[in-house]
């Protein structure tokens, strides 16, 4: 088989930015709960930013914590956004159904075999909302939230009292719990989808595509749209960006 045949025999599932997306959210998240435990790994990353001079003294855990909350909402903000106007099987319109659609999928599960659709399947539709829901939470309550020796607070805290501050550290923890058992029954879910269905997701998350013989089409013309044009992606990295820059300079 030639490479062209090779080509025609893989259907695109997934654009670029999209397995950025997903793959630096998973590193930032741990990360984020790394920093959050007090692992020491961030003690040596401390030291090592004021060796090459990037920090003039170590700041702790918790001010790279507020750094990688950064690059968490800068993603967070790129996702909404692409959501909205990115490629076909980002778009939140193409993949969020009502609750016909999710009892037809749901059904169709027991036809063997299983093929997995192009996109978000509606029923992993309702675990990215929650998943990105619950990150929105996380995020927003940690930007209000007040450490108690005031050191570590949100970028946010200087707008709220001290009270309301801490009633939103409360809020961030149970919000993280609430991460915690989203991503554990995603994970789950993906493991079911893969040694019960056989139906691979990892492989396309990481390629973006997935051979079409494996694939269930049901609108060919989308096929065309999942891509990430540049000066599209390009407008979307400036807004996020700015986005962070205002949060945390305000």
């Amino acid at each position: 088989m030639n490479s062209n045949e090779n080509q025609q025999s893989r259907i695109r599932v997934w654009d670029w930015t999209i397995r950025v997306f997903h793959w630096g959210l998973v590193f930032l998240i741990l990360c984020m709960w790394s920093t959050a435990e007090n692992h020491g790994i961030w003690k040596q990353v401390d030291n090592l930013a004021v060796e090459w001079g990037i920090l003039s003294y170590a700041r702790g855990n918790m001010y790279w914590h507020t750094v990688i909350a950064a690059g968490v909402m800068f993603l967070m903000s790129y996702r909404i956004y692409w959501g909205i106007v990115g490629s076909s099987t980002a778009r939140f319109g193409a993949f969020v159904k009502g609750p016909a659609a999710i009892s037809a999928y749901i059904k169709s599960l027991k036809n063997k075999p299983y093929k997995p659709g192009v996109g978000h399947n509606p029923l992993g539709a309702l675990s990215v909302i929650a998943l990105l829901l619950v990150l929105m939470a996380q995020l927003g309550t940690g930007l209000f939230s007040v450490d108690t020796d005031g050191l570590a607070s949100g970028p946010l805290s200087g707008l709220v009292d001290y009270d309301t501050g801490r009633f939103f550290v409360s809020l961030h923890e149970t919000a993280f719990r609430a991460l915690y058992i989203l991503i554990t029954l995603h994970v789950v879910a993906v493991l079911v989808y893969q040694f019960v269905l056989k139906a691979g997701l990892l492989k396309p998350m990481l390629a973006g595509s997935r051979p079409s013989d494996k694939t269930k089409i049901t609108d060919e013309s989308d096929q065309a749209e999942v891509s990430a044009p540049l000066l599209k992606v390009a407008f979307g990295v400036v807004l996020s960006a700015g986005l962070v820059w205002l949060v945390w300079t305000v």
